[in-house]
């Protein structure tokens, strides 16, 4: 049975399922260009976990952005964010220190979207429900059909999950081109038909364990 963790002492070469929801399970994204705020002060900080995203949107000089240094410390495995939640599915790597691994990469994530969110708002108090829930993930298999948990959680919002577009898995199924900070390698050499495993109700079982425990 897979541990929840509260302390933020991510470990190297291991995966975690992260979850965090809105405060008093509000809505986190309004519209479409909060999801793409989000995600994209979630890549800039994967690409870049030693740079103030504010600061990088001051650049105007395209040499200097350029010239930004991308460090990999952290992987974005999967990923799908809902209307008052999201969940992450991430790869702490070897060449991640306390400036950035995956508790700093949630940290400014979270703190630079609520900036955004209280000032395009003008809402006051928090944005999220507190500190996220992460859970680590013990083996290959858990590993599978927990991006198969997250691919399948709009299925109440759509009814095609290709058609949503808050989610990696129309980048898992070749629909759309894989963004370089999209790591699906992990699950995809796992499962060579993926959308077919997708569509499948096998081991059931196995996915209302993970819901069971992220949402404990």
């Amino acid at each position: 049975m897979p541990s929840i963790y509260y302390n933020r002492n991510f470990k190297s070469q291991h995966f975690y399922h992260l979850v965090n929801r809105g405060a008093y399970k509000k809505a986190i994204y309004k519209n479409n260009p909060d999801y793409q705020i989000f995600l994209e002060i979630l890549s800039y900080y994967l690409l870049y976990p030693r740079t103030k995203y504010f600061s990088y949107q001051k650049l105007v000089n395209k040499f200097e952005v350029r010239n930004l240094e991308k460090e990999h410390t952290v992987h974005l495995v999967a990923y799908c964010l809902m209307p008052n939640h999201f969940h992450l599915l991430l790869k702490q790597l070897p060449s991640a220190t306390t400036k950035t691994n995956i508790s700093n990469l949630m940290r400014r994530t979270m703190v630079t979207y609520a900036m955004y969110f209280q000032t395009k708002y003008k809402h006051e108090g928090a944005i999220f429900q507190g500190r996220y829930k992460n859970v680590v993930v013990d083996s290959s298999e858990q590993l599978l059909y927990l991006s198969k948990y997250i691919h399948l959680n709009p299925q109440k919002l759509t009814s095609n999950l290709i058609d949503y577009p808050h989610s990696s898995y129309p980048a898992y199924i070749k629909q759309v081109k894989s963004p370089k900070w999209l790591h699906p390698e992990y699950v995809l050499k796992l499962e060579t038909n993926y959308k077919q495993f997708i569509m499948t109700h096998t081991k059931d079982e196995q996915l209302q364990k993970i819901k069971t425990i992220t949402l404990d």
